[in-house]
């Protein structure tokens, strides 16, 4: 953790604490061991005796932006900027953020001026490329990617980007080529992965199993490669084997509600309503989405025949989504209709 280092900085900084390299030193070793709330510390404490220090201003946005503190990360890229406006790595970092928070416009200018500044190379045109393919402007996606994939053909990463773009531009056999090419430089688990998502798409059975079994292979605890091939498998109707694949994603990943939620509604569908409700209510403890796990609850119990418990489930819903008309008209029906039931009985 290199201790020692950083005690004989914190000496040098007592003896001589306007010395900014000190800080500066500081702040290198606390990034090397990835302690970046010390290190954003180091970075504050340059810019409170030189609001310029362009290393400073940053590294502190790279650090926030690492945080997730997009606002703060901004304010140093736009005084960074201020400080030097044909710094590219500076405009390329601001279209980073702003790619982060969908601001799509802000972003494209920003890698746009990057580029024009002199950084005219792949990881601009590869981020672009992501950038217009998140907000469906395909044309530009395809027109980055392949300048990203000339400056660099065998970078896998942008290789693979280009085949995601081709496989939602529905060009089958161009995202085949390209998932291909990627994965015989990378090897990765994760465009195999994608290759047996392709070919699950198209039809392509027998090659779907063997790039899921590849997948596999090359890494055993990926969640996602369990959740696609159980989703694979529903589809093909082999709805033990597609439970079994859920439940193999859930002990990979506990906390993570989806394969939970995606598991409950499978057994829902074969009619196994208590297997399903207890799924769903699994997930109570860890959903970022309270409301629409009571309402799924709720459903398999209007499914199964017990609108008591519905209408519990739907109050719950309710009462964490009080705004949500559609849950709340979907209520008053089941309501009305447990009312005239019990009226008429």
């Amino acid at each position: 953790m290199n201790s020692e280092k950083i005690a004989a900085i914190k000496e040098d900084i007592e003896r001589n604490p306007e010395n900014l390299d000190n800080y500066r030193a500081l702040a290198d070793v606390y990034i090397q061991n990835k302690q970046f709330d010390e290190a954003y510390k180091a970075y504050q404490k340059i810019l409170e005796m030189d609001e310029l220090d362009i290393h400073s201003l940053l590294n502190s946005g790279s650090i926030m932006f690492y945080e997730k503190n997009y606002k703060q990360s901004i304010k140093h890229y736009l005084k960074g900027i201020e400080v030097e406006p044909e710094n590219g790595l500076l405009h390329y970092n601001l279209g980073n953020v702003y790619a982060e928070i969908n601001d799509y416009d802000n972003a494209l200018a920003e890698y746009k001026k990057a580029i024009s500044l002199g950084m005219d190379n792949a990881q601009v045109y590869n981020a672009i490329g992501l950038l217009c393919s998140d907000n469906e402007n395909y044309p530009s996606a395809k027109e980055a990617y392949l300048k990203a994939i000339k400056l660099e053909p065998y970078d896998p990463d942008y290789l693979s980007n280009y085949g995601i773009l081709c496989q939602r531009m529905r060009n089958y056999d161009e995202a085949e080529n390209y998932f291909k090419k990627s994965f015989e430089i990378s090897k990765s688990a994760q465009v195999a992965l994608s290759l047996a998502n392709l070919y699950a798409e198209t039809g392509k059975k027998e090659l779907a199993e063997e790039y899921f079994d590849k997948t596999l292979e090359i890494r055993p605890d990926y969640y996602a490669a369990y959740v696609c091939r159980a989703l694979f498998l529903t589809d093909e109707k082999d709805f033990d084997s597609a439970i079994m694949y859920y439940k193999n994603a859930i002990e990979l990943e506990p906390k993570t509600p989806n394969a939970y939620t995606l598991l409950a509604h499978l057994l829902s569908n074969e009619k196994r309503y208590d297997e399903a409700i207890d799924i769903y209510k699994r997930t109570l403890d860890f959903t970022d989405n309270k409301t629409m796990a009571y309402v799924f609850i709720a459903n398999a119990y209007m499914l199964n025949s017990n609108p008591k418990e519905a209408i519990k489930y739907y109050r719950l819903a309710i009462k964490q989504s009080p705004d949500n008309q559609e849950i709340m008209l979907i209520y008053i029906d089941i309501l009305s209709e447990f009312i005239e039931d019990k009226y008429n009985a």
